[in-house]
């Protein structure tokens, strides 16, 4: 059996219910019992002093994905050890990437037979424009890569951030899941339910729908220190029995990547108790994946 190991070094989280990492893991403690630990998570706020102060000025123009993208690589990028930005790579997934400058673009077209289409939405409407900033913005210099992918959007970043990670070439990948709100897909997710029985997106027309992002970095296990939490992939379904995370019980908001907000959980749950922990995306046809979350060891396998 082959396993995936990688390292995650620092990691963020920014969404409709939780503002940052501190936020979910005082969430997650407290669903665990740990009544001090709560408190003291709760109390410190931001995890460690910002890189880029100038962040809010940095993103109020973007789009939301962007905006939601840069606060958790800020976090998972100012939590982590300093990184060579020559030797990162920087990943992204977004599943309605950013939908309404899509549509403004599209409106803008059907005006005046085209003649006045927006060459600014039409910039912001590109699928990889929101990595694209993001890789300027904090600084990074590896490939810069936007991956789709609707049936496996936790593991398939995953691999490919092993990938890159295999071949040397990078020593860190910044791995990215961001989606926006959007009234225009939450329509169109409705009329998918009712005119083609696609009722697997009912789940994206209630009134909880949410929106976020969340990034951790990663690194090879060989150059992992103690305290780091792993992240084992095996190559099929099977794992040795874990604790699962109680990411049920937080009851996330629905949006397109809310599985990494679940990934998010189980890293939190695997930092606030005894790992291994447990995550398990699956995929609509029943089948599964698991990653399973630990703490490395003093003497990196």
């Amino acid at each position: 059996m082959n396993v995936v190991k990688m390292a995650v070094c620092g990691w963020g989280i920014y969404s409709d219910q939780f503002a940052n990492a501190a936020v979910l893991t005082a969430s997650v403690q407290k669903l665990m019992g740990n009544t001090e630990s709560t408190a003291c998570a709760a109390s410190t706020g931001d995890r460690t002093q910002s890189l880029f102060p100038d962040l809010d000025s940095a993103i109020h123009a973007l789009d939301e994905v962007s905006q939601h993208a840069f606060r958790a690589l800020h976090e998972a990028l100012s939590s982590a050890e300093t990184i060579t930005p020559d030797r990162t790579a920087l990943l992204l997934l977004s599943t309605w990437g950013p939908m309404d400058n899509t549509v403004g673009f599209l409106n803008s077209m059907l005006d005046a037979d085209g003649r006045y289409a927006s060459p600014r939405l039409f910039t912001r409407s590109v699928y990889s424009t929101v990595a694209s900033h993001a890789a300027i913005y904090f600084g990074i210099h590896g490939p810069c890569e936007t991956l789709a992918q609707g049936q496996w959007p936790i593991c398939c970043v995953l691999d490919r951030a092993a990938d890159l990670l295999a071949c040397g070439h990078v020593d860190y990948v910044v791995a990215c899941w961001a989606d926006q709100a959007s009234a225009v897909a939450k329509d169109l997710c409705r009329r998918s339910v009712v005119g083609l029985d696609r009722k697997e997106f009912s789940r994206f027309t209630s009134d909880e729908t949410g929106y976020g992002a969340v990034a951790i970095v990663l690194k090879r296990i060989a150059d992992a220190s103690s305290g780091n939490i792993l992240l084992e992939i095996p190559d099929h379904t099977a794992a040795p029995a874990a604790m699962t995370a109680p990411g049920a019980k937080l009851k996330i908001h629905s949006f397109p990547t809310d599985s990494a907000a679940h990934l998010a959980v189980a890293i939190a749950t695997a930092v606030a108790g005894k790992p291994p922990v447990q995550y398990t995306e699956t995929h609509s046809r029943g089948s599964a994946r698991i990653v399973r979350i630990t703490s490395v060891s003093k003497t990196p396998m």
